[in-house]
């Protein structure tokens, strides 16, 4: 019996995108997972760590009746400390609240990577950004957001908001009650 080499090839055939699906995947499943808010908020810090590569960011709710974001969880940063409107400015916050992602690219000072790379992920909940997930700094290994990240932060703003918020009238009501102004 002879074996043959097929070179027909699928459309993601090749190891990094393998491997994005793989993140996807697990990421989505351990989101789905999750069986109560402080689990979905560390399912989230698993995400953020090890496939985005940061230690260091916050999660803010979304206030549409006072046009506040408020302070609700963060991992390696003092929420007291940030000013997400600062941070974002008028056409970040405008993108982020139309569902897109606001990836601030590294600068380079020399040689070196600066430590300013940041990516705002629109947390989206029935067509509405409900939430700000702000990613600060990222780990020395990693320079920069690629494509396959992109993909994540897509999926994080699809599908994170049910676990951690729950059905839409509580999310609501979380985004009406938590947390520091912006």
């Amino acid at each position: 019996m002879r074996t043959e080499k097929s070179n027909v090839r699928g459309a993601k055939s090749n190891g990094i995108d393998a491997t994005s699906d793989l993140r996807l995947e697990a990421a989505r499943r351990r989101l789905a997972e999750s069986c109560h808010q402080e689990d979905a908020l560390e399912g989230l810090r698993e995400i953020v760590a090890n496939f985005l590569g940061s230690e260091e960011f916050g999660l803010f709710t979304v206030d549409r009746t006072q046009g506040v974001f408020r302070a609700a969880w963060s991992f390696g940063i003092e929420l007291d400390h940030y000013d997400l409107m600062l941070a974002l400015g008028d056409t970040g916050v405008q993108r982020v609240m139309r569902g897109e992602p606001h990836v601030e690219g590294a600068r380079r000072d020399g040689h070196a990577l600066s430590a300013k790379v940041k990516a705002f992920i629109p947390i989206r909940e029935a067509g509405q950004t409900i939430a700000i997930l702000a990613i600060l700094r990222l780990l020395p290994q990693k320079i920069a957001f690629d494509r396959s990240d992109l993909d994540l932060f897509k999926l994080l703003s699809e599908e994170a908001g049910k676990p951690i918020f729950g059905a839409s009238s509580h999310s609501k009501s979380a985004a009406e009650g938590s947390g520091a102004t912006a």
